[in-house]
């Protein structure tokens, strides 16, 4: 698949699948394409026409050392479709991804069909204690200082209740070193990880949540309380934006897609068919 030159000016890697309606994958910081291509690409490209891309900054994109913001990364979005004659696209974003999908349904409504908030958060203000403090938590910096970055999101994924929960962890120990050893081949590496998460913790739309106008389904699993407390702040999501539907997963955590991929893209499929 191509590595295009946007109109933004990085070359962005993508890949699109399938026929029917365009269906985006954002995902989470640092995560490229490849995340979704077992799980969900498959399976959904059967019916629809799901487009992935690694954003700027990871994988095959272009590696962009300087200032990132959530917004550059919403507008590399929109120049994708518009390079693709996409008029208008179901839009997933996951964890940061989602971020950069409210940013595209708040600057680009047209293009936006219908909205996923899968596990994600509009900002600081939607956050608890010292997590409504704009900028790199510390806990992330000591975390990457005394760990280093490789050990650090190996022990994320594997080690915590963070992406998948002690039963699952402890049950599919091999799936998890795996889904961990996929993610590493294509994550974003330190430098571009810094500026990743410093683009993440100061973009704010809290505010603006009021302003979305698109069809929008917040989703969460109920364990995913681990650091940011993601269920607080799709709580603060689903309460602000209009009309918008909330879904709460038993079971599961921060990485609902990859421990129970099935349960998952049968209600993406059933959103899209609503919302078609």
């Amino acid at each position: 698949m191509p590595l295009e030159k946007l109109s933004t000016g990085i070359d962005l890697y993508y890949e699109s699948h399938g026929r029917g309606e365009a269906f985006v994958f954002i995902p989470g910081t640092g995560f490229s394409g490849n995340v979704w291509m077992e799980t969900q690409v498959e399976p959904l490209s059967r019916s629809l026409n799901v487009i992935v891309h690694d954003p700027r900054g990871c994988g095959r994109s272009t590696h962009y050392k300087s200032v990132c913001t959530i917004d550059q990364m919403a507008n590399d979005v929109a120049a994708l479709l518009e390079h693709l004659n996409v008029r208008s696209a179901h839009i997933i974003g996951h964890s940061m991804g989602g971020r950069i999908g409210l940013s595209l349904a708040l600057n680009f409504s047209g293009k936006v069909k219908s909205l996923i908030l899968a596990a994600a958060g509009s900002g600081p203000a939607a956050r608890e204690g010292a997590e409504t403090i704009p900028g790199l938590p510390y806990r992330l910096a000591f975390d990457l200082i005394e760990m280093g970055f490789e050990k650090y999101l190996k022990h994320e994924i594997c080690d915590t209740d963070t992406y998948f929960t002690p039963a699952y962890r402890n049950e599919e120990h091999d799936k998890v070193q795996a889904f961990y050893e996929m993610v590493w081949d294509y994550h974003a590496k330190l430098p571009e990880y810094l500026q990743l998460c410093i683009a993440r913790h100061n973009w704010e739309a809290t505010h603006r949540l009021g302003d979305v106008t698109v069809p929008t389904l917040v989703v969460v699993g109920d364990n995913d309380v681990v650091g940011s407390n993601h269920v607080a702040q799709a709580q603060v999501l689903a309460k602000r934006i209009p009309n918008a539907e909330y879904k709460v997963l038993k079971g599961q955590s921060h990485g609902f897609f990859w421990q129970a991929p099935e349960e998952t893209n049968e209600w993406i499929l059933q959103w899209v068919r609503n919302h078609a």
